[in-house]
């Protein structure tokens, strides 16, 4: 491992050293606005030119211009992002719950919130996360389970929500049964309470097996509290309901009807001061699941609960022209199935996270600087003593062209360690963890109005965990497979001054690929999957009092399940007009083309979008 991550560093001062364009001498570099700053990428406050990673940072007006009301919905038109869709608003079957691949790898998405891991069952659910109470999203594309340990495989989204809320009521109605209240309010400086309630009718035909989809139908309760101004607490209380009916009753689907409630509370306590971060953290997810099969009148019953609970620490150290880092975690996961019926028994589980993390940020001259960093992490008490270790290493270096442009590379190590409810059984293979290299080379520039991002990435996953359903044993299967892809994305923002329309748009290829491997250890071959194409962008325009957002997010050369899917193309239209200071309306249209397109594809069924549909409303401040 040590002569792995030597030729990395090597390489990585290859690329830093060789080629490079002249550049003014740093004496004579001119003033520029340096633009947003990132936390997430590094663990502490970076301007994002200065950051050799590729990265997306949503503020507070970006997510309302979408005109979503969940997250899920809100990140369709990322950079890199593609959505996995089941049910309508994102909703889950489940635990097939709707996901997001970055850069083409399905399950490499680390979810966080202020900091705190989300993830739990491979399942974030960020169509329960109401926008309303987020103040920004940052994204880091490519691998980052050096800072951030198991799950970040393909990257980092990194919600970090509102410390002081607003008062306001919001209410909005819709075709397709929609229906949205939110009451936010706040007390004082120190109290804040949020509350939202959300639904969708009936919709029929969400996939090619014809099923009918209720719902869903949300509660989402939040509260935070200010100790100080170091100490703060926040609490989330999710509760969501799905309900759909499959009509047909055929080899791969029969007619049943589910109903199925999912319960999450997500509480932590955050403690910073300077450059020091300590976080102690709660997260549980409850689904229970009632299904009748409408012809042979089986009922099957299954519950379960997991739950995380974890601290998170770490302290930075300003040095001579540069900076060092440590930090820690532990983490506790337990999974408590609750079977009967039909679904397949299993026992409770449970496993001990640790890892200890460093970082070493060198600015080896005016042009140059070095970011060195490495994790190790171990598990103790996994059932059948499935315990792993993992050692990560990353190199970084970012040149300075000028005042207001960079290069940089990036070459680092992911790994993931098997989901509790995925370690098979004793007697049977065990799975292995994923490990996977990365590479990037970036070029970022701020110039006047235009804002450039240029990113060529490549990696490789060994032991990628995938999952099949057995329907015979009415359960999920899992193997090991490998991943890897090679791309190039370039993204620009528009923002002229006394200007009202403000412009971005976004261009990506990769070449994804899966390759499966069979029971006995042999490669049956790489074979395409997502979409190799990607084109993403919206206008906005802001003036008086009016404010209105359009957003598209084409995806094509689809490959879903081995099958080629037509591209998709999803469009929407968010209109604001502000009747007083304090009072407005809005109004929201999605799928301006209604257009019927395949959102995600098992080996089962294809899921579509939902057609044209928008919702109306209004807001009041107070």
């Amino acid at each position: 491992m040590k002569n792995k991550l030597a030729k990395m560093i090597c390489s990585t001062l290859a690329v830093g050293f060789l080629g490079m364009p002249s550049v003014q001498a740093a004496g004579e570099m001119m003033e520029y606005s340096l633009g947003e700053v990132i936390v997430t990428a590094q663990r502490y406050e970076k301007h994002d030119i200065d950051v050799a990673a590729s990265t997306e940072i949503l503020t507070e007006a970006d997510l309302r211009n979408t005109g979503a009301s969940n997250l899920y919905d809100a990140l369709r038109f990322s950079t890199g992002l593609e959505m996995q869709q089941y049910g309508t608003a994102g909703s889950s079957m489940g635990n097939m719950t709707s996901k997001i691949a970055i850069r083409g790898n399905n399950g490499g998405t680390l979810v966080l919130v202020n900091g705190m891991p989300l993830n739990i069952r491979g399942t974030y659910d960020l169509n329960d996360i109401q926008v309303d109470d987020i103040e920004r999203v940052e994204i880091v594309r490519g691998g980052g389970s050096v800072l951030y340990g198991s799950e970040a495989t393909g990257g980092v989204i990194n919600i970090i929500t509102k410390k002081k809320r607003s008062n306001y009521f919001k209410t909005g109605w819709g075709n397709y049964g929609q229906q949205e209240h939110t009451l936010s309010l706040q007390a004082d400086k120190k109290l804040g309470i949020g509350y939202q309630y959300s639904e969708w009718g009936k919709r029929n035909n969400v996939d090619s097996e014809g099923r009918k989809w209720i719902g869903p139908e949300n509660n989402n309760l939040s509260i935070t509290y200010a100790f100080n101004d170091k100490l703060d607490f926040s609490y989330n209380r999710i509760e969501s309901q799905y309900h759909y009916v499959t009509i047909k009753d055929s080899g791969k689907a029969k007619a049943s009807d589910t109903k199925q409630d999912v319960e999450r509370n997500n509480a932590q306590l955050s403690y910073h001061e300077d450059d020091f971060k300590a976080t102690l953290y709660y997260v549980d997810r409850s689904r229970e699941r009632d299904a009748i099969e409408t012809i042979a009148k089986i009922r099957s019953i299954d519950e379960e609960k997991n739950k995380n609970y974890g601290l998170d620490m770490q302290k930075a150290w300003d040095i001579t022209a540069g900076k060092v880092l440590f930090g820690g975690t532990f983490k506790r996961e337990e999974y408590i199935p609750d079977t009967k019926g039909t679904i397949v028994e299993r026992e409770n589980q449970a496993r001990n996270n640790f890892s200890a993390y460093t970082q070493y940020e060198k600015q080896v001259s005016a042009l140059n600087t070095w970011i060195l960093s490495a994790r190790e992490s171990w598990t103790t008490g996994a059932p059948n003593a499935h315990n792993n270790t993992n050692f990560s290493g990353q190199a970084q270096f970012v040149h300075k062209m000028t005042e207001n442009e960079n290069l940089y590379a990036s070459v680092g190590e992911s790994y993931k360690m098997p989901d509790l409810h995925q370690i098979w059984k004793s007697g049977v293979k065990q799975l292995e963890p994923q490990t996977g290299r990365h590479y990037e080379l970036g070029w970022k520039k701020n110039s006047g109005i235009h804002n450039w991002r240029v990113a060529l990435f490549n990696y490789n996953i060994d032991d990628n965990i995938s999952a099949t359903f057995n329907s015979k044993k009415n359960d999920f299967e899992y193997k090991n497979e490998n991943l890897k892809n090679t791309g190039i994305e370039l993204e620009c923002t528009i923002k002229p001054s006394q200007n009202p329309f403000s412009y971005r748009y976004a261009v990506s290829y990769g070449n994804p690929k899966t390759e499966n491997i069979d029971a006995a250890g042999v490669s049956t071959g790489w074979q395409p999957n997502f979409s190799r194409w990607e084109v993403k962008g919206g206008i906005t325009y802001q003036q008086d009092k009016w404010q209105a957002a359009m957003n598209a997010s084409y995806m094509a050369d689809r490959v879903l399940s081995g099958i080629d899917k037509k591209p998709y193309l999803l469009t929407n239209l968010n209109v604001n007009y502000a009747m007083a200071k304090d009072r407005s309306l809005f109004l929201t249209i999605n799928n301006l083309l209604d257009r019927e397109d395949v959102s995600y594809a098992s080996t089962s069924a294809d899921y579509y979008f939902a057609p044209i549909n928008y919702m109306i409303g209004y807001k009041m401040t107070f």
